[in-house]
């Protein structure tokens, strides 16, 4: 087991129904729309009493505000469909960058480890603290737990330790695609923040619901948690 030098830690209204009258059709809302409040002031004006009728004044302040209005639902609409348009190009954006990931080596935040038929595993981690106790857990494709690593006192950091790919009992396991998980603790057996990277190889790019999801192996990876890429070795390919 080695240690790197470097630590990467990265009161809604109810619904209602529309009830009719004898009159007309009166649907609940929060709030009204800019037919509604020039209803409203075509029927003040048909309303009024002639013998008092609405200043100059307030007619001006009322069209003023419906105006008002009308600008603010606009700017809404607008802003609206702005948003909309960035979230399509980001999202085009990220498609079309995901496939020059492939050959490429990546680290990521994840939590799961590819086995092969022989060898030794790469695993990295960090924690945000040093612990008087750190232990590793290993799970197969069932949740079941295969193998346990107390690997004891660590100092706060990266870390890199190579997993033999066998079970507690010495026993080689069967390739294929794990999950890890890192326990830390202090003297007084706070638990301490950690954090689990995978690494490896993109092979390819998956569209789900037009997001791009890296493939590492079998493996999926999100490019919101990839946190280094590198070229592959002179030699690797």
């Amino acid at each position: 087991m080695s240690q790197v030098d470097s630590t990467t830690n990265t009161a809604s209204l109810p619904a209602f129904a529309t009830q009719t009258s004898g009159l007309d059709s009166v649907e609940n809302r929060a709030s009204l729309l800019k037919d509604d409040f020039l209803k409203l002031l075509i029927a003040q004006l048909q309303n009024q009493d002639p013998m008092n009728p609405a200043s100059n004044q307030e007619f001006a302040a009322q069209l003023a505000q419906f105006s008002s209005l009308e600008q603010l639902q606009q700017m809404n609409s607008t802003l609206g469909s702005n948003l909309t348009m960035n979230g399509v190009i980001a999202g085009s954006i990220n498609n079309n960058t995901a496939a020059n990931f492939i050959g490429k080596q990546v680290t990521a935040v994840g939590d799961q480890l590819k086995l092969e038929n022989s060898g030794d595993v790469e695993i990295r981690f960090s924690q945000s603290e040093a612990s008087a106790r750190t232990v590793m857990n290993i799970y197969d494709a069932n949740g079941s737990l295969v193998r346990s690593m107390d690997m004891g006192a660590m100092q706060s950091g990266g870390v890199i330790v190579n997993w033999d790919g066998k079970d507690g009992q010495g026993n080689r396991l069967s390739a294929g695609v794990y999950n890890m998980e890192v326990l830390a603790a202090d003297a007084d057996d706070n638990a301490i923040d950690t954090l689990t990277f995978m690494t490896g190889e993109v092979t390819g790019v998956r569209y789900i619901n037009n997001q791009a999801t890296l493939l590492i192996g079998d493996q999926e990876v999100s490019l919101e948690n990839v946190i280094e890429v590198l070229k592959p070795a002179a030699g690797d390919n």
